[in-house]
């Protein structure tokens, strides 16, 4: 597989491992640093809690409007429905884990479809895997591992298919993670080395060679330059989560998302789940600013990948 031509627009597509905005700043850094002469831009399109149905929605209104030349594809983990795995075995519960899984290869397949019908050139990633034999001090979903496997090898069969590049971080972070911390205590999310492992294993799937981590080491950080255009990106991929999760309807008119989105903080309706409050609270500090944020975004990528 190739790298990213000169010139090349790349958009990241995923869930919340994507959204974090990490391993695709760490590959965003690698290109203007070391082939800053590529110009190469970014853009991060990942959405917590998404899935490939998040991923076909916000097609129009989020990566299309970017133009870009190349999509890096990983989805998987939350399309799997995993917590069916904490239910008893049972027909009902094979049965759900299925349809499942059908449900995803036809929207992956539906998802590339549309890319490729726009002349967008795609890089697929097999999900990481759900580290299920890590011991992280939180318990796992027994059957995990072998639950996102499966989704791991369609996607390997389809960049097959479909003669695109293929970045199999599942293979590479299985043969890590028992031997370096790479994951957050809950077994789904790498933490800052899973994410710098995942940039090297993008970087090296296109011949390209990184600096490779001696194992056990710490990560550089991202370099200081990024730093606006990663908060920025926080803020926005932050509105598409809340939208995806809590709205549940981006079709709905701006006004209408602010006023369910300022009754569900009102009525504390996040339970137990904090995460969702904090969200929900920046939300409604920044989805007014939303169309200057992306603009901003626009010029600092634009910026860096130009060594301005």
């Amino acid at each position: 597989m190739q790298r990213f031509s000169d010139g090349a627009r790349v958009v990241f597509i995923g869930d919340s491992i994507t959204a974090a905005n990490n391993f695709v700043a760490r590959v965003f850094d690698y290109y203007r640093t070391e082939l800053a002469s590529a110009h190469v831009t970014f853009k991060n399109s990942g959405v917590s809690g998404g899935s490939t149905r998040s991923a076909l929605d916000y097609l129009e209104p989020d990566v299309f409007p970017f133009e870009p030349t190349d999509a890096v594809i990983m989805l998987g983990v939350n399309d799997s429905n995993r917590t069916l795995l904490e239910q008893p075995d049972s027909a009902e519960r094979r049965a759900g884990l299925d349809r499942a899984y059908d449900t995803y290869r036809v929207k992956l397949r539906e998802l590339c479809d549309k890319l490729i019908g726009r002349g967008i050139k795609l890089t697929l990633c097999t999900p990481a895997p759900y580290a299920e034999f890590l011991a992280t001090g939180q318990p796992p979903l027994v059957g995990g591992h072998a639950l996102i496997l499966r989704y791991a090898e369609y996607v390997r069969a389809l960049a097959r298919e479909l003669g695109c590049g293929l970045v199999d971080y599942h293979a590479r972070m299985s043969e890590l993670y028992l031997d370096e911390p790479l994951y957050n205590a809950d077994h789904v999310h790498p933490n800052d080395l899973g994410h710098a492992r995942m940039a090297e294993c993008l970087l090296a799937a296109q011949g390209l060679t990184p600096r490779e981590l001696v194992l056990g080491q710490q990560p550089e950080p991202i370099s200081p330059e990024l730093a606006g255009w990663r908060e920025a990106t926080a803020k926005i991929r932050t509105i598409y989560a809340v939208e995806w999760m809590i709205v549940k309807n981006y079709a709905l008119p701006d006004a209408d998302k602010l006023a369910l989105v300022r009754d569900y903080v009102d009525g504390k309706k996040w339970g137990d789940f904090l995460y969702f409050e904090g969200i929900s609270k920046a939300y409604l500090v920044d989805k007014p600013n939303e169309r200057q944020i992306v603009e901003y975004i626009e010029r600092e990528a634009e910026r860096l990948a130009n060594g301005k």
